[in-house]
């Protein structure tokens, strides 16, 4: 090859690249990136987008178990700002993120703060048999229905929206599940996808009850009734079934609990996971309506308000079709999680605890 040839090429490749160099950020992007969405997963895809930022874009992941995530990345593809499902907005990096329901989410950005306006896109929508509405829908005490969709056995979903948007999932991955929302307490049954769902509170007469999350295995929770016969406390499987009580008759139980005060206007539960010098956690028992006192001599006020817990009701379609019969609800409403095996095994001595939960209600 001559000189002048080779001069030419090295010429004509310089010009490339300074013409590439001279690429809108937007354009730049666009020829380095492909626009369609990729899947790694059956219910995980993602999708890279051009950002506002300059020489920046955005990777949209849409994920069915963890939920949407945006990541904001430079041109060297390193991530430098990121919002998801736990912490959906970012201001400072002008990037933020809405849940809604069956697996659809959208992304905001923009270029400046104040009342600069945002502009929007969807993340990569997830395939159709991940957002199937659910193989049984149940009616719920307040009203509400509920779709809950099977994905394999011991794996059930099921979504509670407020105005349109995903306020807390219910998920069963080999153990059952329970959520505190819209004032109710719903279980989710990990082997056959059903759904029990209690008020929270309730009241009858001058007997008032609440339900509160226990400190021992996942899916436990404990139901508090206050009224003129005094207090008591029924300690309850996922399914609700009472397997320990205390009250003033008897009020410590093996299994970890105990009602202090049972005769007093202002009882409480107490629970520990371990015996021995283990220290209880206490909780304060609803208070007695006005009017109304505690002792077999307190009288009922006229016209006393009543909520009862309802029943929930369910219409089953396919896979969860078969024994889908819902037990009632009751007055009483806790995070209930429980799965896998026992709850606690009692034992000489004491008992042994599984592990402790949360519930957060909303």
């Amino acid at each position: 090859m001559s000189t002048y040839a080779r001069t030419s090429l090295r010429a004509a490749i310089a010009t490339a690249a300074l013409a590439g160099a001279f690429l809108t950020p937007a354009a730049a992007f666009a020829a380095t990136s492909a626009p369609a969405p990729a899947a790694s997963g059956t219910c995980h895809v993602t999708k890279d987008v051009a950002s506002v930022q300059p020489y920046m874009f955005v990777t949209l992941t849409n994920d069915l178990a963890n939920g949407p995530k945006a990541e904001l990345r430079n041109d060297q593809g390193k991530v430098v700002a990121s919002v998801d499902r736990a912490h959906p907005t970012d201001l400072s990096d002008g990037i933020k993120l809405e849940e809604a329901k069956g697996g659809k989410a959208v992304f905001f950005q923009r270029s400046q703060g104040g009342d600069a306006p945002w502009t929007s896109q969807n993340f990569p929508a997830l395939p159709k048999t991940c957002t199937d509405p659910g193989d049984a829908t149940y009616k719920l005490v307040n009203g509400e229905t509920l779709a809950v969709h099977r994905f394999a056995t011991n794996h059930y979903r099921a979504e509670f929206l407020t105005n349109g948007k995903v306020v807390k999932i219910m998920e069963t991955e080999g153990e059952d599940v329970d959520a505190f929302v819209h004032g109710m307490h719903v279980t989710l049954n990990s082997s056959t996808g059903k759904v029990n769902s209690e008020y929270i509170n309730g009241r009858s007469g001058c007997t008032v009850t609440e339900v509160v999350p226990s400190v021992f295995h996942a899916g436990m929770s404990v139901k508090l009734t206050n009224g003129p016969e005094g207090a008591k406390a029924s300690l309850r499987d996922s399914g609700l079934k009472v397997f320990a009580t205390v009250d003033r008759a008897h009020p410590v139980s093996g299994q970890g609990i105990r009602v202090d005060g049972a005769n007093t206007a202002a009882p409480k539960l107490g629970q520990r996971t371990q015996g021995g010098d283990t220290p209880y956690a206490y909780t304060d028992f609803p208070k007695l309506p006005a009017g109304c006192a505690s002792g077999t001599a307190a009288k009922t006020p006229v016209n006393a308000p009543t909520q009862n817990g309802g029943q929930t009701t369910v219409v089953p379609k396919g896979a969860v079709a078969a024994g889908a019969d819902i037990k009632q609800g009751g007055g009483d409403d806790t995070a209930l999680i429980a799965g896998g095996a026992g709850l606690a095994v009692v034992a000489a001595g004491g008992y042994v605890v599984l592990r402790r939960r949360n519930a957060a209600r909303i």
